[in-house]
């Protein structure tokens, strides 16, 4: 077992353990400090500048992707950019993860009921909730009502699938909006 990781999605391609979290931290803030000389010497619109930017932020997101349950590394906390690179792979880590139990159908993982009960309770005439959505039938139709109210068809029943029960509860783990947030 020598060469990998104890992580096993820490490994790189070749099968050895990928950059460990301090060396990702560090390249990070170098390639912040260097895109900051372009800064300071006025040439911010350079491509180099740019490219520095980049890295930076790419290798803050790994950290965070690879070491998500890891404390934020010192050399991100204090700056906006790199911080916010950092949650942008801990986000993109927690998706993936999510989208591995959607692809398996592992839905009491994800605290959400199977799809099949659903359509069941659905073409009975009675109501669903799931993550704060509702689901009822009126007359020939599906509908939706959103946590904050607003309600839109969703199909005919007669064409509700079980593939669209799996689409909305693949939206709900995935925390997207069905509906436009009222503000």
């Amino acid at each position: 077992m020598q060469g990998t990781a104890v992580t096993p999605e820490r490994n790189n391609a070749a099968g050895g353990e990928a950059e460990s979290l301090f060396s990702l931290a560090l390249n990070a803030r170098c390639e912040f400090a260097t895109m900051w000389l372009y800064v300071t010497s006025g040439d911010a619109g350079a491509p180099a500048f740019a490219r520095h930017r980049g890295m930076a932020y790419d290798c803050a997101c790994r950290a965070g992707y690879h070491y998500a349950h890891e404390p934020i590394p010192h050399l991100l906390r204090d700056d906006d950019e790199l911080r916010l690179a950092w949650t942008h792979g801990v986000i993109n880590r927690r998706r993936d993860h999510i989208r591995k139990l959607i692809a398996a159908n592992d839905w009491p993982a994800l605290d959400l009921p199977f799809p099949e009960k659903i359509l069941e309770t659905l073409r009975a005439g009675k109501p669903v909730h799931v993550d704060g959505h509702g689901l009822y039938s009126e007359e020939d139709s599906i509908c939706c009502v959103s946590p904050y109210g607003i309600e839109r068809v969703v199909c005919a029943a007669r064409d509700l699938s079980l593939a669209d029960i799996e689409g909305f509860l693949a939206d709900m783990a995935l925390d997207v909006e069905w509906d436009a947030v009222p503000h």
